[in-house]
């Protein structure tokens, strides 16, 4: 992958060049099918994604073994933040609801290179964060509308 191709999420877009290479080399790009199984909850979570095109819902399994649609991912949206969480482990299933492709940043490297450099650790950490604030909103907005 090509750090530009990087440069252009919201997530990367004030890092240095060299950090954006440095993130190039440990990223690659997947292409996935509508309706095929990409991941599933409880699974480890390897690497950090993001939406390069496509579709891709988030499904939950319910306490009684059913599985909820909680909502959609769009381009340019993250998941599998559960990569730079400890314990690593996936909280949802992620199924293709159109075809396209995610951008996959091995976890373990990723983590490497926000302990070594402490400031892209903050800067990657606040996006992540900023992404489960507007995920936890989307989700408030469902269940109020179905409450």
């Amino acid at each position: 992958m090509r750090y530009q191709d990087l440069q252009r999420y919201r997530y990367f877009s004030g890092l240095p060049h060299s950090a954006l290479e440095e993130l190039a080399w440990i990223s690659s790009v997947r292409p996935f099918k509508a309706g095929e199984r990409l991941l599933e909850e409880g699974a480890r979570a390897s690497h950090l994604l993001i939406v390069k095109s496509g579709e891709v819902e988030i499904v939950y399994r319910l306490g009684d073994g059913r599985d909820v649609t909680a909502e959609s991912a769009i381009a340019g949206e993250l998941l599998v933040w559960s990569a730079m969480l400890e314990p690593y482990t996936l909280t949802a299933s992620l199924v293709g609801k159109k075809e396209g492709e995610l951008i996959a940043i091995e976890g373990a490297k990723l983590r490497e290179l926000c302990e070594a450099d402490t400031w892209l650790g903050y800067q990657l950490m606040t996006e992540i964060a900023r992404a489960l604030r507007d995920r936890l909103t989307g989700l408030r907005v469902q269940l109020a509308a179905v409450l």
